[in-house]
């Protein structure tokens, strides 16, 4: 039978707040090298034509990502850290 108690593990959420983050730089350093490739890729294999123009215009696009990633892992986190605040403020009017 269910209750009617709700708990929340204040480590968890803090926990998965910083897992997010650690995520996000991975991603980010994975968004890196993949710039890298493509540039290595247009500068030595595809150098001229539309297919280079085309994957000019991708890198550039791909180049606007860097810095999103970690962004909203970050904001994951801070949102965590608000959620935890504004249980323990409603806490205190519960007990």
């Amino acid at each position: 039978m269910a209750g009617n108690s709700l708990q929340i593990d204040d480590d968890y959420c803090k926990t998965m707040g910083d897992y997010f983050v650690q995520e996000g730089n991975e991603i980010e350093g994975f968004i890196s090298e993949y710039v890298v490739i493509l540039e290595r890729i247009k500068s030595n294999a595809i150098i001229k034509g539309d297919v280079a123009n085309a994957l000019g215009s991708y890198i550039e696009y791909t180049k606007k990502l860097k810095g999103k990633i970690s962004g909203i892992s970050t904001a994951s986190k801070q949102q965590t850290g608000k959620f935890l605040a504004s249980v323990d403020n409603a806490d205190q009017y519960l007990f």
